[in-house]
């Protein structure tokens, strides 16, 4: 059976028809891949699939790290758990509860990875969607002089594990941080993406403080205005990748006593982001 690629929104996103998870063939996975890198984000509507067959997706796009926090809802050392489910009055996943702004995954770190590969598995009847911005398109719509204005600036990321909002980042010396461009280019399109963020970005190198606070508001206003944004409500069963690199995403809030439980890959990549 061919897959099929229909766009989700107006921005980004597309859903995928006609795979068959368990059985992916080689040009599957070049179909999947071009698909990504034209939207951004690819969602498969589906049955609850093996950890085997979640790894074995998330290889179609790049080599697999292991992840940071090992869980016992989980038997391969590529699989992260998130998760609200407590034993003991212990969490058995990571990011378990609320609300979490927008932000890309590990722009602390000198190399962020590439892409991130979610299935899930319980999902609360209400809340928890997971909202995906355009940083490509936000880009694009830039007024010329602003993306002059932004041409070599760089910016300091940060991060404190856990925290879900900037404004209760506690930040030690000790804390992950790492310089990247403010605009970045994505090598296999050679398309400009924003590379900052409301969570993680905290302050434009090069401008006094005032000015690079309000310049980070600004843009990160831009960025998520609803039209560069799709919102996906998780059904159990649902696979979704996303392009780390262009895109930033965040997740709304939800009854906390309701079980939230996906498994997660993480594709890693092996260059900075460059200009």
């Amino acid at each position: 059976m061919t897959i099929a690629i229909t766009p989700l929104h107006a921005a980004l996103g597309a859903g995928v028809t006609g795979l068959d998870v368990a059985h992916i063939r080689p040009d599957d996975a070049r179909a999947l891949y071009q698909a990504w890198l034209k939207h951004h984000v690819l969602v498969i509507h589906g049955p609850r699939i093996s950890e085997d067959q979640l790894v074995d997706f998330g290889k179609c796009f790049g080599v697999l790290e292991n992840a940071r926090k090992q869980s016992v809802l989980a038997s391969r050392p590529e699989i992260m758990v998130i998760s609200n489910i407590r034993e003991n009055g212990q969490t058995v996943g990571s990011l378990p509860d609320g609300e979490l702004t927008f932000h890309f995954d590990r722009i602390h770190q000198k190399i962020p990875n590439k892409a991130g590969v979610l299935h899930a598995i319980d999902i609360p009847t209400a809340g928890g969607d997971t909202s995906f911005a355009n940083m490509t398109m936000a880009y694009d719509t830039l007024p010329d002089a602003m993306k002059k204005r932004l041409e070599g600036l760089t910016a300091l990321n940060t991060y404190e594990y856990g925290q879900t909002h900037t404004e209760n980042k506690k930040l030690s010396d000790a804390a992950p941080n790492a310089i990247h461009p403010v605009v970045r280019t994505i090598p296999e399109t050679g398309r400009k993406a924003l590379f900052i963020c409301r969570l993680m970005t905290d302050r434009i190198n090069g401008l006094p403080e005032e000015e690079s606070r309000a310049l980070l508001t600004q843009l990160c206003d831009h960025a998520e205005n609803p039209r560069f944004v799709y919102s996906h409500r998780w059904q159990p069963g649902d696979i979704l990748i996303w392009d780390n690199r262009c895109t930033i995403h965040a997740r709304a809030d939800f009854d906390g006593s309701q079980r939230r439980l996906l498994k997660r890959v993480t594709v890693g990549d092996n260059t900075p982001p460059m200009h």
